[in-house]
């Protein structure tokens, strides 16, 4: 089944939230995952790719050891008890954790399948509380791993590429998620049949029936209450979400308890990779986040619901300090991630699969290279050892602006934390601050060991961080709309292509268009798919043209030279001084932007 990735649900959605307001605790977890877990309109069922027959791993400095512990390193996300979604079943009768149907969705599996860290044998990514931090009862989550641990595949070989971008359909997982829950609360039978197997899988027998409701009602508080929901207007499919967004939704939405304050989630990116991130001057993709890291993870375990009490549920209003900032953010662990990513490299190509690079064409490479994309994209050395990278204005690079049109434009009613109703998204330092001091509090944290309050910027461009390892982070620009570097270079590009796969094209560096039944089509033409800017053309007037058009020849040197870059033939420079930020200090600039929409 093929999908175009667009759909107007905003108003299934408030069906399904009006037909869910009973006060039976299956009722009310039905009401939660409609409400908590982000629905989409566009699902699709991928097919399994066919497994490889063998997997290698590239050196990218941690040991298999220490990335089996990142995997599973619980950072504080709170979603359902981990003994319920492992009993969880779909319509079929099938478990929703099952290997198959989550290897359909993209996820990957670490060797090492069942220990202390991984219980229940799930994939990379997939968390269970200690359960002395909640209660006694093992809360399921997630973690930065399943967004951002890769793989590229190559006639029956699997790459793993750690740090880099997963190709996991994220909200087709919640949907499957929502669908269980339905089929449950449809038949007594299935409910009878789920307390069997909740307790078989884990959870307490002496303590499922008198739980049940209470632990049901904590879960549905996660979200903001069942009026609170997020919806695609815009798909987001394997490999892409619209995380800014969705982060802000449920700090300005669901944790304030104000439903009002959720946008669509219509400006999908890529999962970004991983390695080098610590040492560049701007994070995020439009660059808004300097390099504070706790600050980072604690948005990014926002995001993805690590539970917040900072309004009293029954009432709406804000509770009481300390316990309007304290959360289940796992501060300790979360700083092992951080601390343990700054050993990750880039990965370096594996020549012995993906085949030998052509040097004479990678020395050739490297002078275009540096002739035309250096500019923007060499590693600028400050004094202070961090990377400043150079965020290019929408008006000159072209490509999608909706991240950063949103980030920058879009208001929310934050009068509970004095912001008054036209707070902005950058003004989410406000909670994330008093939550990173109040974590600093809490676990006794030693003040030189602390990071200052982090300010976030809403810069009008995207970020050109350095391309070390670039071929392992397919599709391309950064909301994933170009599927190769050399449609990347061409001064003309597909519209629209169907993706899925994990099978990679060694030539043009991407993933290979997957026509298969199961397939879906990334339609380019939608805002937020836009696949316009960063272009090679000798028409001068195109907007986002960023050089001349490029032969088919320069284009292959060039692909030759990114398989071969890193850290010691990069270009680099020293400077003295960070670049200022485009549009950093004009709050008007969202309204006066536009942009010609791809054709």
């Amino acid at each position: 089944m093929s999908s175009y990735l667009y759909h107007e649900g905003k108003a299934h959605a408030h069906q399904i939230i009006r037909r869910t307001n009973d006060r039976s605790p299956w009722r009310m977890l039905q009401s939660f995952l409609v409400s908590a877990i982000t629905l989409t309109a566009a699902t699709v069922a991928f097919a399994a790719d066919d497994a490889p027959t063998k997997r290698v791993t590239i050196d990218q400095s941690i040991d298999q050891a220490t990335l089996h512990r990142y995997h599973f390193t619980d950072q504080g996300t709170r979603l359902i008890p981990a003994a319920w979604l492992d009993a969880l079943v779909d319509e079929s009768g099938k478990r929703v954790m099952d290997p198959e149907a989550l290897r359909r969705l993209g996820f990957l599996f670490d060797d090492v399948k069942d220990d202390v860290r991984n219980p229940y044998g799930w994939p990379i990514g997939f968390t269970v509380s200690d359960p002395k931090t909640t209660g006694g009862i093992p809360i399921a989550g997630l973690s930065c791993a399943a967004c951002h641990t890769g793989q590229v595949e190559y006639k029956g070989t699997a790459v793993r590429i750690e740090g880099g971008q997963s190709m996991i359909d994220l909200a087709g997982w919640a949907e499957n998620i929502l669908g269980a829950i339905a089929a449950l609360a449809r038949d007594p039978a299935r409910i009878a049949q789920f307390r069997a197997d909740a307790v078989k899988a884990g959870y307490p027998a002496d303590r499922i029936d008198q739980d049940l409701e209470a632990v049901v009602e904590a879960i549905k508080s996660l979200g903001g209450g069942p009026s609170f929901y997020e919806i695609h207007t815009v798909a987001a499919g394997r490999g892409r979400y619209d995380a800014v967004q969705a982060i802000g939704n449920q700090v300005f939405g669901g944790d304030l308890g104000v439903p009002a304050n959720s946008y669509p989630l219509d400006a999908p990116v890529n999962y970004p990779q991983l390695w080098d991130i610590w040492r560049l001057s701007w994070l995020q993709f439009n660059g808004f986040l300097p390099p504070n890291s706790t600050s980072r993870n604690i948005g990014e375990a926002l995001g993805v619901r690590a539970q917040t009490h900072i309004v009293d549920r029954r009432t709406g209003e804000l509770n009481p300090e300390p316990l309007r900032w304290q959360t289940s953010v796992q501060l300790d662990n979360i700083i092992w991630i951080e601390n343990t990513l700054k050993n990750l490299k880039a990965p370096s190509w594996p020549a012995d699969v993906l085949g030998p690079i052509d040097q004479a064409k990678a020395e050739r490479g490297h002078e275009l290279f540096v002739a035309n994309c250096a500019h923007c994209h060499q590693i600028r050395e400050l004094p202070s050892g961090l990377w400043d990278v150079i965020v290019v204005p929408l008006r000159e690079v072209g490509t999608d602006p909706g991240q950063a049109l949103h980030w920058a434009g879009r208001t929310y009613d934050a009068s509970k934390l004095g912001l008054g109703k036209q707070a902005n998204a950058h003004q989410l330092n406000v909670a994330i601050n008093a939550i990173r001091r109040q974590l600093y509090v809490d676990y006794k944290t030693p003040a030189d060991e602390q990071e200052p309050d982090v300010h976030f910027a809403a810069p009008c461009g995207y970020k050109a961080r350095p391309l070390i390892g670039v071929w392992a982070t397919p599709p391309f620009l950064h909301n994933g709309s170009v599927r190769t570097v050399f449609d990347l270079l061409s001064d003309t590009r597909p519209g629209r292509f169907r993706f899925g796969s994990r099978e990679y094209d060694p030539v043009h560096l991407g993933y290979t268009e997957d026509d298969g039944p199961d397939s879906m089509v990334l339609e380019t033409s939608i805002a937020g798919n836009h696949n316009t800017g960063h272009w090679w053309t000798d028409d001068t007037k195109r907007p986002g043209r960023i050089g001349r058009k490029l032969t088919d020849d320069e284009k292959y040197a060039l692909i030759e030279y990114l398989k071969s870059a890193n850290y010691d033939n990069y270009p680099r420079n020293k400077v003295a001084k960070e670049q200022a930020l485009p549009c950093a200090n004009d709050k008007n600039w969202p309204k006066r932007f536009s942009i010609r929409p791809a054709k």
